[in-house]
């Protein structure tokens, strides 16, 4: 006789128990009831592996899901889109579906084989009153959907509050850019502090040329030339109670086209022209006589760049003589200059400046005037043998004006920034019988030794002291500060502090 298992409660054929109508329901229900009871045996066919409400969601996976929007402690990382939530949630119910629809499968087939073992049975006579069992309903599904729902609940309305949540504010100091523009290089001549200064000249030696003063030599041709007038004017007394200066240019490639007339070199302009590192340039010179240094001598004991025209090839047409003035020939020699930077370069002179051995002055940036004491006029005697050098101020250029450099032959207006006095100690060396002319010659010598002086510009004048340092002039107030000359063409007046030298300021 075979036995029948309903729910893991065994019926044996012929069972009055089957036979009662009223133990039918319960039959029924104790079937429905085994489906939501955990099974004891793996093996029994009716093992759906539905693990108490057959968690489709894992609380891990809500935990995931959690994890993943609340990524940073301080609520600032970046909220998932809603596309990305709902995208995380079905991928979890769809890898868990296959599951359902597995423990679907089996228990459709378990009410299968139970109603063929009924009906088996009812062919045999048996059971032939069992009605067909209801379909199951598979309550875990329902539960992992409704549970699924509400984790898309939690996660929409967490996700809404922390898009409503006002984000820190993060404070950016602005980005400030800074271009910088590097300032134009400005040129200015080492010798008038002025600007517009040729570059090409910048760091070059200067030049200086020995230029007479004589009655019959005037006016000089190039001292008020208006583009390229000399740069500094030394003027002081030599022979015979006459003057004679020194004409020092910063830029040699820039001079005037006719600059005389030139003159023999004496050992006072030599010694001066070397306190700003210059190349000089005569017609002739003093020879050494008895006690008598000459200038051949200096030239040659200091070792000096110079160009002398009784010796020069002139192969460049750099000397020349101008008689249409109709005075003696003495008068006449010229140097054209713009044919000096080629007997330089062919010359084979050092042209880059020694910067400790060349005096500039100090300039102020901004003119003004030197000192209180007014200065309209200024008369220089270089010393009891000699004229005396007039300056008159003119308030409308701002210059001191002189025209004590004219003469028969035409009139000149010279016209300097600043007027510097310098008094030197001086001495007077005869030579008998100079040159076999059986005259005596007498040289006056300046010491070079440093003194007192003037300074006059703008109008004013003021006290200075002056010493030669390191081979430099150094010019100072009463109290040893530095003393500023006004940007512009200076004119040195070279006197003897010994020899009734005299300044009168008017």
């Amino acid at each position: 006789m075979k036995n029948v298992k309903i729910c893991g409660t065994m019926y044996k054929k012929g069972d009055n128990t089957l036979n009662e109508h009223d133990e039918i329901d319960d039959i029924l229900n104790e079937i429905k009831g085994k489906s939501e009871v955990e099974p004891t045996d793996d093996n029994d066919l009716t093992n759906t592996d539905e693990d108490n409400t057959a968690d489709i969601i894992d609380t891990t996976d809500i935990e995931d899901i959690k994890n993943a929007i609340d990524s940073g402690d301080d609520g600032t990382a970046s909220m998932p889109s809603d596309d990305e939530i709902l995208s995380e949630i079905m991928g979890i119910i769809d890898g868990d579906n296959s599951e359902i629809t597995q423990n679907v499968e089996i228990e459709h087939d378990f009410e299968e084989e139970t109603e063929e073992n009924l009906v088996s049975e009812n062919n045999e006579g048996y059971l032939s009153f069992i009605e067909e069992p209801e379909k199951k309903i598979n309550k875990p599904a329902i539960i992992a959907i409704a549970v699924a729902v509400v984790v898309i609940i939690a996660v929409a309305v967490t996700a809404v509050v922390k898009m409503t949540q006002k984000e820190p504010e993060t404070t950016t100091a602005p980005t400030t850019t800074t271009t910088t523009t590097a300032a134009p290089v400005i040129y200015k001549n080492p010798l008038t502090g002025e600007e517009d200064y040729n570059k090409e000249a910048d760091g070059k030696r200067p030049v200086a040329i020995v230029v007479e003063n004589a009655y019959a030599a005037r006016p000089q041709w190039g001292i008020d030339d208006e583009k390229n007038a000399p740069d500094i004017i030394v003027e002081g007394e030599v022979e015979g109670g006459e003057s004679r200066m020194l004409w020092l240019f910063a830029d040699y490639t820039s001079l005037p086209s006719q600059i005389g007339p030139i003159r023999s070199a004496r050992p006072p302009y030599v010694n001066f022209s070397q306190l700003f590192d210059a190349i000089f340039l005569h017609w002739g010179m003093s020879y050494s006589k008895g006690d008598y240094v000459g200038a051949n001598t200096v030239f040659k004991n200091n070792n000096i760049d110079h160009i002398n025209q009784m010796a020069y090839s002139d192969n460049v047409n750099l000397f020349s003589r101008d008689k249409s003035r109709g005075v003696s020939s003495e008068h006449t020699g010229i140097i054209h200059g713009e044919n000096v930077a080629a007997a330089i370069e062919g010359a084979s002179f050092r042209t880059e400046a020694n910067e400790k051995s060349y005096t500039k002055f100090a300039f102020n940036e901004n003119e003004k005037a030197v000192g209180e004491t007014l200065c309209n006029t200024l008369a220089l005697t270089f010393s009891s043998n000699t004229r005396t050098r007039d300056w008159t101020y003119n308030a409308e250029d701002k210059t001191y004006h002189s025209s004590d450099y004219s003469s028969n032959n035409g009139s000149s207006d010279v016209s300097r920034k600043n007027l510097l006095v310098l008094f030197d100690t001086t001495t007077y060396v005869s030579v008998y019988n100079y040159h076999g002319s059986g005259k005596t010659e007498t040289y006056c010598n300046y010491g070079l030794t440093g003194g007192t002086g003037k300074l006059a510009s703008l109008g004013t004048v003021i006290d200075i002291n002056w010493t030669v340092e390191n081979g430099v002039i150094k010019i100072t107030d009463a109290n040893g500060n530095e003393v500023n000359l006004n940007a512009g063409k200076t004119w040195i007046g070279y006197a003897s502090s010994n020899h009734n030298g005299v300044v009168n300021i008017g």
